[in-house]
């Protein structure tokens, strides 16, 4: 049964007591920052393999572990973890599979209240993962990435920030924040074209962060959704090759080396990260988009060093993982001509 609307601003208010509050989980001085993430939030349940193909076998006794991922869940988790007063809206069904949701939302001090309950049933995936770390992932999100998760301009109007998965649409969202002067960031998913008609109202966001595609000029990509979006930075991750980023009032291209801290397999979530990790240094701690960029690099490089141990990323351990020498980062960028000359 979905919370009337008023349990639901009550639990807002309240919050999660759990792992200590947005206070205890950040830097001394430092101000929590009231973050409502709309986003997708799954059951992911992972059953060991020995290798790709996977040969038959009629009944097989292996330790399955459930987990909980969804860009939206990990943004939430991130941000969460930074210190920052979580709120998640994903779009959920009233079933196991969103009780897990909430259980795990709760362990990480996010508040999952708003998430509406209108599906028939939860988004949920079942990952085969093999001795050497590669994955095959199997999901089933149902009509989540159609729904459309609606808030009350109140709920907006009392948020520090809006981020937003660019998987769910959005507009009403988005235009809400902006008429309530809310700040907005949005994160897509893997882009290799202009902005397409339905990615219109991103257009609008003050942050963007997109994920490079096959066979594309960068340089152009970029110069393309900065020249029409609205945002102060676009940023264009490129995997191991870093991240480029422009600006609203600059030609200049801004380009951040990927960073490694250490060996490890690729996590899900990885961008989902380096994005929250983004927006919070953005947003949170007013940096510059190169020093932003600098420590959204710094977290996705850590959490691949350290897999398995996602809430123990911290704004601390994050500030310190950037502060480590690291050879890639001295080696200098590849030359560029700006923005300029792009269409």
């Amino acid at each position: 049964m979905v919370p009337p609307p008023e349990v639901r601003r009550r639990v807002r208010r309240l919050g999660s007591t759990r792992r200590g509050s947005a206070e205890s989980r950040q830097p001394k001085g430092a101000a929590a920052v009231r973050t409502l993430v709309v986003g997708m939030a799954y059951t992911v349940h992972t059953v060991p393999v020995e290798d790709f193909p996977v040969a038959y076998q009629r009944v097989r006794d292996v330790p399955i572990t459930t987990s909980v991922g969804g860009s939206g869940f990990v943004v939430a988790r991130t941000l969460a973890g930074y210190g920052n007063e979580v709120f998640l809206a994903a779009p959920l069904g009233e079933d196991a599979a969103a009780a897990t949701v909430d259980a795990a939302a709760y362990r990480y001090g996010v508040n999952s209240a708003m998430s509406p309950r209108t599906l028939t049933r939860s988004p949920r995936a079942v990952v085969l993962e093999d001795r050497h770390g590669h994955r095959l992932v199997n999901r089933d999100v149902g009509e989540a990435p159609a729904t459309r998760v609606e808030l009350d301009l109140g709920a907006l109007a009392t948020s520090d920030l809006l981020v937003v998965d660019g998987v769910l649409p959005a507009e009403a969202l988005i235009t809400g924040a902006r008429t309530v002067g809310v700040p907005v960031a949005v994160g897509l998913g893997r882009t290799s074209a202009p902005p397409m008609l339905e990615q219109q109202p991103y257009l609008a966001a003050d942050l963007l962060c997109l994920r490079v595609g096959p066979v594309v000029d960068e340089l152009e990509l970029l110069a393309t959704w900065r020249q029409r979006s609205a945002a102060r930075l676009v940023v264009l991750t490129l995997g191991e090759r870093g991240a480029l980023g422009a600006t609203a009032d600059s030609t200049e291209v801004i380009h951040v080396p990927a960073r490694d801290l250490g060996p490890g397999p690729r996590p899900a979530g990885l961008g989902a990260t380096y994005f929250a990790t983004l927006a919070h240094f953005v947003f949170a701690r007013g940096c510059a988009p190169g020093e932003a960029m600098e420590y959204a690099a710094a977290a996705a490089a850590w959490t691949v060093a350290h897999p398995g141990t996602p809430d123990g990323l911290r704004e601390g351990v994050v500030q310190e993982a950037a502060a480590v020498t690291d050879p890639a980062a001295r080696e200098p960028a590849a030359p560029t001509d700006g923005l300029a000359q792009a269409p």
